[in-house]
């Protein structure tokens, strides 16, 4: 049986409104899960619709594996990137914006280009994975859909994947978002076995990225 570690295929999803995930493989067999374990609890109910009242709170949730042993802790401050940990307290890595990265991004390679994005409301979001010992590991780049209208007063802009590129330009990994109320799903595809830390840091980064949104 694949480990959660070592799977190539991982689907990750948020079983209600708190801060608790199912993890399983492609053929949905489970491979772990995980779970707040540090910091307010969000809001429940229709409350929680309009804001989780987290805000700025620090929060800390588990990752296990079936055994319930705990394999890394994602921990999110404000202010700060959010870090990835190891059960023995180390830092493995951290999840931080690259808003250097969104705007060359959001450029499209030309001055052109950038005031038409502008002028179309268009957004784009990148982020990176640092090792402990801050040095980039990984670019995130994540494509954006645009719903709702400008004339409803509902626009706003959703990711709906990323694509993972190494710092020699190597796609490395692939998620697929679906974005929900209290439900968000994050389908990650790996596409090597790839060195550690690179890889914990991989498999953390979308609860890494939910925590930001929550």
């Amino acid at each position: 049986m694949t480990d959660l570690l070592n799977s190539p295929f991982l689907k990750i999803e948020q079983q209600s409104s708190q801060l608790e995930y199912r993890i399983e493989d492609q053929d949905d067999r489970p491979l772990g899960q995980a779970t707040q374990v540090s910091g307010p609890k969000p809001r429940k109910g229709l409350i929680g619709m309009f804001s989780s009242g987290l805000k700025d709170a620090r929060v800390v949730v588990q990752v296990a594996g079936l055994d319930g042993a705990p394999l890394f802790y994602v921990d999110r401050q404000d202010g700060a990137p959010v870090a990835i940990v190891a059960p023995d307290g180390t830092v493995i890595g951290r999840f931080q914006d690259d808003r250097t990265g969104a705007a060359q991004q959001l450029s499209g390679g030309g001055v052109g280009r950038g005031m038409l994005n502008v002028l179309a409301g268009a957004a784009a979001m990148r982020h990176r994975l640092f090792d402990a010992y801050d040095r980039p590991l990984c670019e995130l780049a994540w494509e954006m859909r645009r719903t709702g209208t400008v004339e409803d007063n509902n626009l706003q802009w959703v990711p709906v994947a990323c694509d993972y590129t190494d710092m020699n330009g190597q796609r490395i990994a692939h998620t697929d978002v679906r974005e929900a109320t209290f439900k968000d799903r994050y389908v990650l595809q790996l596409m090597y076995q790839l060195p550690e830390p690179l890889r914990t840091l991989v498999i953390a980064s979308p609860l890494a990225f939910d925590l930001t949104r929550s």
